[in-house]
This record gives structure tokens, sequence and C-alpha cells, in this order.
């Protein structure tokens, strides 16, 4: 077999192997999120919220940041990014509506965020 045809048998087998909603890219096309969801949108000290992520197939990592707490959600398939957390205890002064920084990363650090609404109670 040459190296085109070895090429194109392993891009087939990505395709097949990627999940649903997950598109594939290769590591010079652009990174994409292309949807968040968190189990709730109004958060209290004690709950645990699980988000789930879905970029293109080369994002290597996604953060979550709210102010200056930033975590690694976990790549549990390619292209899909899960984790659950324990909302921390926050003094009553931020108990207010923020704005959570999902950002998803290419191995050579290109980026891409997309912001979504929660408010902590």
């Amino acid at each position: 077999m040459n190296f085109a045809a070895a090429g194109l048998v392993a891009s087939l087998l990505v395709a097949i192997a990627l999940p649903p909603g997950v598109i594939e890219a290769s590591d010079r096309d652009p990174v994409r999120i292309t949807s968040v969801s968190l189990s709730a949108q109004t958060l209290h000290s004690g709950d645990v919220v699980v988000a789930h992520v879905v970029t293109t197939s080369n994002a290597a990592a996604v953060t979550a940041q709210v102010g200056t707490f930033r975590v690694l959600i976990p790549k549990t398939k390619p292209g899909i990014f899960e984790s659950a957390m324990v909302v921390p205890r926050v003094p009553f002064i931020f108990r207010t509506t923020h704005q959570i920084i999902f950002t998803a990363i290419r191995t050579d650090g290109a980026s891409v965020s997309r912001s979504l609404s929660i408010k902590l109670r």
C-alpha cells in the first residue's frame, strides 16, 4: 500500500470513529466549539454542575474560566470534553450573574472561546 492510500484509509477510519456532532478537522484547520451545555444555569454552593463541550476533532484541550478561577475540562472522546464539579462556597458579594468562558485550544496554541451566563446564588 502506498502512502496516499494509507492516508486515505486513516482519514476514513478517523471519520468513522468520531462521536456524533464532532466535526473532523486537521491540525491546521481552525478549532471550533460547536456546543456547550451545563446541567444548570443557576448554581448554589455545594451543587454539582456538569459541563459538556463539543469541539472540532483538532481540539487538544478545553478550559472553563470564571473570573480568575480556571479549570481544565477532561477530554473523554475526540472532540468531547466533560466534567463534573462541586460549586465552591462564594462570598455573598459574588452571588450574582457571571460569564463562564470556555476555551478550546489546538496543539499549536491556537484557540477559540465561547461564553455562557450563569447565576451564582
